[in-house]
């Protein structure tokens, strides 16, 4: 994959964008507050219409982030960041293009929009960019799911998993394709056009069937004969998040630990 270095002079001519940000109740307010200060410290690079879809019909806003967003949607607590996200774009159809993000995400470097929208209209046949395609799925089917012997080995837990993530897959009526490849829904930059035609993300019940919604996505997108793209070689170049980044919570808790004894 070439590097990917947006440039200032391609600026969309056929729709607006919309950024759209997935929180919930149980969420700290600190993820939302450092996640708008990285987004006012590093410019986009291009227009944008900024929303907020809460999860949990009681979510509160912070007070001095009443002004941040054009519209801001509080919704029944379901379906994870997949529903908030479906429950958004159902609602925004004026707009050509969709970036999506959990509110855990932190922006990393100027011209963060610009970069996914340049790389959506350079790709070929691209119907999804995400900062990490997840290098844990990419193998087969079969091998997943320990029908067939692979070069590397699957653990009996990983397997289960896999099982139930396939069948719940083709229940949904998804072609599962020959591979589990796809993009983590932590960040998704896509078109209406390509959410209409897959009638959007599913709307699940657990955190199995959201995993299971999340490659379903992937592979609706896949079985139209579109591309899944990661927007660089570094994954979470643009945008960051706590759980995936190298400079994330964990990681930097383990480093703590890593280093000697003053």
């Amino acid at each position: 994959m070439k590097l990917f270095s947006p440039s200032t002079n391609c600026l969309p001519a056929n729709g607006r964008i919309a950024v759209v940000i997935s929180t919930w109740i149980g969420n700290p307010d600190d993820y939302l507050l450092r996640l708008m200060d990285s987004m006012n410290t590093h410019s986009a690079g291009m227009d944008y219409d900024l929303f907020l879809c809460a999860n949990g019909e009681t979510y509160k806003l912070p007070a001095n982030l009443q002004a941040s967003f054009k519209k801001i949607f509080i919704r029944e607590n379901s379906g994870f960041n997949l529903g908030a996200w479906d429950y958004a774009w159902r609602r925004l159809s004026n707009y050509r293009y969709f970036l999506f993000l959990q509110d855990d995400c932190f922006i990393e470097r100027k011209n963060w929009l610009l970069a996914f929208y340049q790389r959506f209209q350079a790709a070929e046949k691209c119907g999804l960019i995400g900062e990490n395609l997840n290098k844990g799925w990419i193998h087969s089917w079969d091998t997943l799911r320990g029908l067939k012997k692979g070069t590397k080995t699957i653990s009996e837990a990983k397997r289960q998993r896999a099982d139930f993530y396939y069948g719940k897959i083709c229940n949904w009526g998804i072609d599962p394709g020959e591979t589990a490849s796809h993009l983590t829904s932590v960040v998704h930059f896509t078109s209406s056009d390509i959410l209409s035609s897959i009638d959007g993300y599913k709307h699940t019940c657990n955190y199995e069937e959201a995993i299971a919604a999340e490659i379903g996505f992937s592979r609706s997108i896949r079985a139209l004969g579109y591309r899944l793209c990661q927007l660089d070689n570094k994954q979470h170049k643009f945008i960051g998040h706590r759980q995936w980044s190298t400079d994330s919570f964990i990681e930097r808790i383990l480093q703590k630990f890593k280093q000697p004894a003053s």
